[in-house]
Protein backbone atom coordinates (compact mmCIF):
# COMPACT_ATOMS: atom_id res chain seq x y z
CA UNK A 1 0.00 0.00 0.00
CA UNK A 2 1.10 3.81 -0.73
CA UNK A 3 3.04 5.29 2.28
CA UNK A 4 0.33 8.44 1.87
CA UNK A 5 -2.90 7.74 -0.25
CA UNK A 6 -3.59 10.28 -3.46
CA UNK A 7 -6.82 11.46 -2.67
CA UNK A 8 -9.18 13.81 -4.62
CA UNK A 9 -8.35 16.23 -1.58
CA UNK A 10 -4.63 15.68 -1.53
CA UNK A 11 -2.66 13.22 0.22
CA UNK A 12 -4.88 11.41 3.32
CA UNK A 13 -2.69 9.99 6.18
CA UNK A 14 -2.85 6.22 7.03
CA UNK A 15 -2.13 5.47 10.47
CA UNK A 16 -2.48 1.49 9.47
CA UNK A 17 1.11 1.72 6.82
CA UNK A 18 4.14 1.76 8.41
CA UNK A 19 5.66 3.61 5.65
CA UNK A 20 5.65 6.97 6.06
CA UNK A 21 1.80 7.59 6.05
CA UNK A 22 1.79 5.23 9.37
CA UNK A 23 4.45 7.44 10.62
CA UNK A 24 2.61 10.32 10.78
CA UNK A 25 -0.53 11.46 11.84
CA UNK A 26 -2.90 14.67 12.24
CA UNK A 27 -2.65 15.71 16.23
CA UNK A 28 -3.80 18.54 17.94
CA UNK A 29 -2.34 19.83 21.31
CA UNK A 30 -4.37 22.16 23.77
CA UNK A 31 -3.69 24.57 26.41
CA UNK A 32 -5.87 26.48 29.32
CA UNK A 33 -4.07 29.02 30.93
CA UNK A 34 -6.59 29.10 33.46
CA UNK A 35 -9.05 31.84 34.66
CA UNK A 36 -7.08 35.55 33.31
CA UNK A 37 -8.62 38.74 34.82
CA UNK A 38 -7.73 41.73 36.52
CA UNK A 39 -6.91 39.40 39.99
CA UNK A 40 -4.37 37.13 38.10
CA UNK A 41 -3.59 38.88 34.92
CA UNK A 42 -0.34 36.51 34.71
CA UNK A 43 -0.36 33.23 33.71
CA UNK A 44 1.56 30.46 31.90
CA UNK A 45 0.67 27.01 30.82
CA UNK A 46 3.07 23.88 29.38
CA UNK A 47 2.36 21.60 26.65
CA UNK A 48 4.75 18.51 26.86
CA UNK A 49 4.95 16.82 23.34
CA UNK A 50 4.82 12.87 23.34
CA UNK A 51 7.77 10.99 23.83
CA UNK A 52 7.10 8.66 20.86
CA UNK A 53 7.03 11.35 18.05
CA UNK A 54 8.01 15.28 16.80
CA UNK A 55 4.90 17.67 16.37
CA UNK A 56 5.23 19.64 13.58
CA UNK A 57 3.26 22.77 14.19
CA UNK A 58 0.59 24.13 11.27
CA UNK A 59 -1.95 25.99 12.78
CA UNK A 60 -3.31 27.71 15.75
CA UNK A 61 -6.99 28.89 16.93
CA UNK A 62 -8.77 29.89 20.32
CA UNK A 63 -11.72 29.83 22.27
CA UNK A 64 -12.56 31.95 24.74
CA UNK A 65 -15.67 33.16 27.30
CA UNK A 66 -16.03 35.89 29.33
CA UNK A 67 -16.80 34.49 33.03
CA UNK A 68 -18.43 31.10 31.54
CA UNK A 69 -20.84 32.54 29.38
CA UNK A 70 -22.73 30.89 26.59
CA UNK A 71 -20.57 31.44 23.23
CA UNK A 72 -22.75 32.37 19.67
CA UNK A 73 -21.62 32.68 16.46
CA UNK A 74 -22.11 36.42 16.59
CA UNK A 75 -20.71 37.14 20.49
CA UNK A 76 -17.38 35.80 19.19
CA UNK A 77 -14.68 36.90 21.63
CA UNK A 78 -11.61 38.81 20.57
CA UNK A 79 -9.68 37.88 24.03
CA UNK A 80 -7.27 41.26 24.85
CA UNK A 81 -4.64 39.23 25.94
CA UNK A 82 -1.06 38.71 24.59
CA UNK A 83 1.17 35.41 24.92
CA UNK A 84 4.75 34.50 24.38
CA UNK A 85 5.61 31.19 23.14
CA UNK A 86 8.61 29.69 24.03
CA UNK A 87 9.72 25.72 22.68
CA UNK A 88 11.50 24.43 25.86
CA UNK A 89 13.43 22.17 23.67
CA UNK A 90 15.50 24.36 22.18
CA UNK A 91 15.18 27.86 24.69
CA UNK A 92 13.74 29.77 21.85
CA UNK A 93 10.86 32.86 21.62
CA UNK A 94 9.08 32.02 18.75
CA UNK A 95 8.27 35.71 18.79
CA UNK A 96 10.32 38.49 20.12
CA UNK A 97 8.00 40.00 22.46
CA UNK A 98 4.22 38.65 23.62
CA UNK A 99 1.69 39.14 20.73
CA UNK A 100 -2.24 39.38 20.79
CA UNK A 101 -3.62 36.46 20.73
CA UNK A 102 -5.73 37.47 17.60
CA UNK A 103 -2.83 37.81 15.90
CA UNK A 104 -1.36 34.56 15.92
CA UNK A 105 -4.34 32.27 16.30
CA UNK A 106 -8.09 32.14 15.15
CA UNK A 107 -11.32 31.16 15.78
CA UNK A 108 -11.41 27.11 15.58
CA UNK A 109 -13.41 27.53 11.53
CA UNK A 110 -10.30 29.74 10.23
CA UNK A 111 -7.46 28.79 11.98
CA UNK A 112 -3.74 31.19 11.84
CA UNK A 113 -1.86 28.83 9.39
CA UNK A 114 1.86 29.03 9.42
CA UNK A 115 3.23 29.35 6.17
CA UNK A 116 5.83 26.44 7.53
CA UNK A 117 5.47 23.76 9.80
CA UNK A 118 7.38 24.09 13.05
CA UNK A 119 8.85 21.52 14.65
CA UNK A 120 9.14 20.78 18.46
CA UNK A 121 11.19 17.76 19.35
CA UNK A 122 9.93 14.59 21.12
CA UNK A 123 9.54 15.21 25.55
CA UNK A 124 10.22 18.93 24.56
CA UNK A 125 7.34 21.30 26.65
CA UNK A 126 5.79 24.51 24.38
CA UNK A 127 6.08 27.41 26.98
CA UNK A 128 3.37 29.92 27.03
CA UNK A 129 2.98 33.27 29.12
CA UNK A 130 -0.06 34.70 29.14
CA UNK A 131 -0.83 38.43 30.30
CA UNK A 132 -4.49 39.75 30.62
CA UNK A 133 -5.06 43.45 28.94
CA UNK A 134 -8.50 44.82 29.93
CA UNK A 135 -10.53 46.20 32.74
CA UNK A 136 -11.32 45.36 35.99
CA UNK A 137 -14.29 42.44 36.33
CA UNK A 138 -13.45 40.82 32.80
CA UNK A 139 -11.90 36.98 33.72
CA UNK A 140 -11.24 35.22 30.08
CA UNK A 141 -11.13 31.74 29.77
CA UNK A 142 -9.06 30.68 26.75
CA UNK A 143 -7.95 27.54 25.17
CA UNK A 144 -5.34 27.81 22.45
CA UNK A 145 -5.35 24.85 20.35
CA UNK A 146 -2.27 23.65 18.06
CA UNK A 147 -3.29 21.63 15.27
CA UNK A 148 -0.60 20.04 13.75
CA UNK A 149 0.83 16.42 12.53
CA UNK A 150 2.95 13.94 14.88
CA UNK A 151 6.24 12.48 13.39
CA UNK A 152 6.81 9.12 14.80
CA UNK A 153 10.50 8.74 15.81
CA UNK A 154 10.43 4.51 15.43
Amino acid sequence: MNAIIQGGIGPVFNPQDNTLGGRCDYFWYATTPGNLSTVTPNQQSIIQVDADSQFALIALSYSANIAAAALTESANIIPLVTVQITDGGSGKNLSNAPLPLSAIAGDGKRPYRLIGPRIFQPSSTINFNWANAVAAGTTYTITLVLHGVKLYVN
